[in-house]
């Protein structure tokens, strides 16, 4: 009867709290995406004493967070829009009702939206370079906690808990120290889960702080991310504080962010949007559009961000030439003509993120030189070929901690200037390379240019989105690049030159040339020679045998090789191991050659046959056809 009570208590519990979490526009903060980002909590006091984290939840408490979880392909993108505007007269207030009518029109189920006001360090970002914004850029002015990585305990520190439990001090600015705690008692805790004490005032400024990172003795230092991240000798091991405002943590909120720059100081005014994906931390291509006097600002907005978003396919499946993913809110979706979907044409920048035990990413971002072109579309499914540079990108083992997703590709410019440079020195240009473009169900190629003395070529948007370039020299194919013009201003890559190969190819032809003619010159004195001997001239034969002997032999041409193909073996060095490959097969293929037509055989039968002229008085006995013989 005890048993039969408790489930009864348990379902009724989750009949009661579902109808109020699935409320209209449900909070961003308690609905989470799948595959969620694993996120490290710090440990609050419990009411009885103990850490929070020893409690056991309720039975309800669990039943109502499985209520909560959405599947993929029916949990809504979680959007927020940052305003960021150059008049006080334009704000997320003023915007937010014709943003969100204009947004509710393709988006309505598919879009948890929020509107507000741009953070002053995104603001500054914003204004400065919206093209090269990155996720660095817009958390660097939060204050992190940045402990040396050869700290005795620097594998147990995670949280500011543990900063606390095992620093014993933390130096910083009076006013960063005096910052962070009133942040941190905004948010409810004023002792910053016990870093608070751990605090050390500096008599100076951030400069100053940031120098005594080479003091032996420093153990820690309060500094904005920005600085922290290009702390070495050590590194710094980065510990994000409990405090209020923060920008990594409103990051980390939502699915997509877009970034809305405003400028109404001209006619028509302007907007730009660039949008992340903070999955991904990946920023796409900044969409901009022009604002019409008869238009709204919101309007205008919306239509930037309708440019710049970019659908997120989750890939479920992996080969080594194509995958099968499913589309973020795919069963939300009732309008064909939605632009949160995909269908077959469309291309796809395939992407990966690596998470430690924290939730941090140590390897995230968009695979190089790699895309997904969809071939099918249907019941929320994708099917996609892959075209890459390299093979294997998109295969691996599943976990936890691993996510792959695609964006849908938004190429808004007209081409793309690709520049080659050599592996690791990006001031030697491949000059005169050439580029060519293979049909992706085809083997054809066609010749697009060759690059000019600084290593580009300027790669023009077609009618099909992607570009399959092959990259040779001298016959030989160096490399593979998948290409979306347009999608980029500049692409860049860095190749293995193939100039080391070419000299040691063109030297192989020059030894392979002498060698013919060297053939062509033995065969003329081996027929003179006979003719004198045949004549009698015993004389004129061996001077003549003497000037065939001082000839180049086979071992001084073979010495020769060897030592060039040791030179070249040399420049090339330990990572070209394909380029050396191709080298030896050249070298050994010319000691074939040499082998077989430059040989003592020759010289020892005119020999013979200066030997068989002194027994016969000086000259050489006509040798009797061999019909003659057979007769006999």
């Amino acid at each position: 009867m005890r048993n039969y009570s408790i489930h009864f208590w348990m379902l009724a519990s989750v009949l009661i709290l579902s109808p109020m979490l699935h409320a209209a526009d449900v909070d961003a903060d308690s609905v989470e995406s799948v595959p969620a980002v694993v996120e490290t909590t710090e440990t609050s006091a419990a009411p009885n004493g103990g850490s929070a984290s020893q409690q056991v939840k309720s039975e309800s408490e669990t039943a109502a967070a499985e209520v909560v979880e959405e599947a993929w392909d029916f949990s809504p993108y979680r959007v927020l829009v940052w305003i960021v505007a150059d008049s006080d007269r334009v704000n997320a207030a003023s915007v937010d009702h014709s943003l969100r009518e204009y947004l509710d029109r393709d988006y309505s189920s598919v879009f948890r939206v929020t509107i507000e006001d741009a953070p002053a360090a995104v603001r500054a970002a914003a204004f400065r370079n919206m093209v090269n914004m990155d996720y660095d850029v817009l958390t660097s002015a939060d204050p992190v906690l940045a402990v040396k990585r050869d700290h005795k305990d620097a594998v147990r520190i995670r949280t500011a808990a543990t900063v606390a439990e095992f620093v014993q001090a933390v130096h910083g600015t009076p006013s960063g120290i005096a910052a962070l705690i009133k942040r941190a008692q905004a948010k409810g805790d004023a002792t910053v889960t016990g870093v608070a004490k751990r605090l050390k005032p500096v008599d100076g400024d951030a400069l100053r702080v940031q120098n005594m990172w080479a003091d032996a003795s420093t153990e820690a230092i309060l500094v904005n991310r920005g600085m922290a991240v290009m702390l070495d000798k050590p590194e710094a091991k980065i510990v994000t504080p409990p405090i209020q405002g923060l920008v990594s943590e409103v990051i980390e909120q939502y699915d997509k962010i877009f970034i809305a720059r405003i400028d109404v100081s001209s006619v028509p005014g302007q907007v730009d949007v660039v949008e992340m994906d903070t999955l991904m931390r990946f920023f796409g291509p900044v969409a901009g559009v022009p604002v019409p006097v008869n238009e709204s600002l919101g309007e205008a907005i919306g239509r930037g961000v309708t440019k710049a978003f970019a659908p997120v396919v989750r890939i479920d499946d992996a080969g080594q030439k194509s995958a099968v993913g499913l589309l973020r809110a795919a069963g939300l979706i009732v309008d064909e003509e939605s632009p949160a979907l995909v269908g077959p044409g469309d291309v796809l920048q395939p992407m990966s993120r690596k998470n430690d035990r924290n939730g941090d990413p140590f390897m995230i971002g968009a695979m190089d030189w790699a895309y997904l072109l969809v071939t099918e579309y249907e019941d929320r499914s994708a099917k996609m070929d892959f075209y890459a540079g390299r093979a294997g990108g998109l295969q691996g083992r599943k976990n936890k901690r691993t996510f792959r997703t695609a964006l849908k590709v938004r190429p808004f410019d007209e081409g793309t200037l690709l520049r080659l440079h050599a592996q690791g020195d990006v001031d030697f240009p491949l000059i005169g390379y050439e580029i060519y473009e293979k049909e992706l169900k085809s083997t054809e190629m066609t010749f697009v240019g060759r690059t000019d003395w600084d290593g580009r070529l300027n790669i023009d948007k077609t009618k099909d989105p992607l570009r399959l370039m092959y990259v040779k020299n001298g016959g030989a194919v160096l490399a593979r690049l998948p290409m979306v013009p347009g999608l980029y201003q500049n692409a860049v890559a860095d190749l293995q030159g193939d100039d080391l190969r070419l000299q040691a190819e063109a030297y192989i032809r020059g030894v392979q040339n002498s060698i013919i003619d060297l053939v062509a010159v033995r065969e003329l004195y081996k027929a003179r020679i006979r003719m004198r001997l045949q004549r009698g001239e015993m004389k004129e034969a061996e001077e003549l045998m003497e000037a065939l002997r001082n000839q180049p032999s086979n071992e001084a041409l073979a010495s020769a090789m060897g030592k060039k193909q040791a030179v070249f073996l040399k420049l090339l060095g330990t990572r070209n191991a394909n380029q050396k490959r191709k080298v030896d097969e050249m070298f050994v293929t010319t000691r074939e050659l040499l082998s077989k037509h430059i040989n003592p055989i020759l010289v020892r039968e005119l020999e013979q046959d200066l030997l068989k002229a002194k027994k016969n008085g000086g000259k050489l006995p006509v040798e009797k056809p061999e019909t003659e013989e057979e007769e006999k």
